[in-house]
């Protein structure tokens, strides 16, 4: 009977052995005594059979483990040593192999989000889109406008022809990168501004410069006026960046306190002037910019974008779709990110002016809208603007 339990025990032992139980942690003392016993039987050549007083708990239940960690080596460290070392081997290979998978699947999850960021579009009912930002406030909605206040007429012509002579007199005076505002005083234009409606006003000139290293050209939109911190260096298809430059943005009457304080004192030069004097002009600094032109290449071709921004105030920016456009909702897989794009129309003549695609979208980081639009006399196909979007909308 003793014979019997023993052998029961040893095979139960022997189990435990071969799968590794044994290998980190250390049986109590009454299981390695009945362990050493069965091996002194096993050791006896004339099959002599050995009393065992020895008593043995019952083996508890899998949730009262009988195991503690090891603190000693084992009595065996040949055999524990090989066990160790498959098991260490078996567990470095599963790492290994499993880091592997990761960085795989990681990989291919980043080329694949890479490769497949799509454009969702859409069309609400009713033609009118509007993004929001994360509060649910309104920041961009679109306006049907099918009368558009004309572009040209014989007196803006006219007028247009006059200003840019006294723009090339102030131009000729300035450097690259420098700015100026004047005020001219001459009776045929003067006549013109307040007919047009524009009134006695400051005009201003700007020399821009151009900038061949992205880096140079993204350091200074951000000196001059902290503009689109997020320019890509590259867009899809492997067009890269070949050169940027930009305006300055003119002093705004209502938003500008210097604005009125410089225009005053050229009245007041104008109105004493003994010389017949009607150009004045002074040097003034570029504190902010009003747009962007970035060209980017691949090979001999080249996509030409000009960009914009304006700081969302709590009012809806309101843009305008044209007789002949058409607008969607576009959004950006993997960004959160929605935009609205405008196709450019067919119109031609007066209307011309609105045959340019435009895109505009809301970024939070920023508070900005931020928008691109294309040359009129080189625009780009829809599927170049999607692959634009993806590129710059984050």
């Amino acid at each position: 009977m003793v014979r019997q339990r023993g052998f029961v025990e040893e095979k139960m032992i022997k189990k435990m052995d071969a799968v590794g139980s044994c290998q980190e942690l250390d049986v109590k003392a009454a299981v390695m005594k009945r362990v050493r016993a069965i091996h002194e039987q096993q050791n006896r050549i004339d099959g002599e059979r050995t009393n065992i007083v020895i008593e043995l708990k019952p083996f508890p239940e899998p949730e009262d483990p009988i195991m503690q960690k090891q603190k000693e080596m084992p009595q065996h460290p040949s055999r524990f040593r090989k066990r160790v070392l498959t098991g260490v081997s078996a567990a470095v290979l599963l790492g290994i192999i499993g880091l592997g998978a990761f960085q795989l699947s990681a990989d291919g999850d980043l080329s694949e989000q890479g490769s497949q960021v799509t454009i969702d579009i859409s069309k609400p009912q009713g033609g009118n889109i509007t993004l929001v930002n994360s509060g649910g406030k309104a920041v961009v909605k679109t306006v049907h406008n099918n009368t558009p206040d004309p572009t040209t007429s014989p007196a803006i012509e006219k007028y247009q022809s006059l200003s840019m002579t006294y723009k090339e007199q102030v131009l000729a005076r300035l450097n690259t990168g420098e700015m100026a505002a004047y005020y001219v005083k001459a009776a045929e234009l003067n006549k013109l501004e307040l007919g047009l409606g524009y009134g006695n006003q400051l005009q201003f000139a700007f020399i821009s410069p151009v900038y061949s290293k992205y880096q140079d050209f993204v350091k200074e939109l951000k000196t001059v006026g902290d503009f689109w911190p997020g320019l890509p260096s590259s867009l899809a298809d492997g067009y890269e960046f070949e050169q940027g430059t930009f305006n300055a943005a003119p002093l705004y009457k209502s938003l500008d306190t210097e604005y009125e304080e410089i225009l005053e004192q050229f009245q007041k030069k104008a109105t004493t002037d003994k010389t017949g004097q009607n150009l004045f002009m002074e040097k003034i600094a570029a504190n902010s910019i009003d747009n962007a032109e970035v060209t980017y290449h691949n090979g001999d071709q080249r996509i030409t974008l000009s960009l914009r921004q304006s700081v969302f105030k709590g009012y809806t920016m309101q843009v305008s779709i044209l007789e002949g456009q058409t607008a969607e909702k576009w959004s950006v897989t993997g960004t959160g990110k929605e935009a609205i794009f405008i196709a450019a129309g067919t119109g031609k003549g007066k209307n011309a002016w609105s045959s340019q695609n435009r895109l505009y979208w809301y970024d939070e980081a920023t508070q900005m809208v931020l928008s691109l639009s294309d040359k009129q006399e080189n625009k780009l196909t829809r599927e170049q603007w999607q692959k634009i979007a993806t590129s710059f909308i984050h």
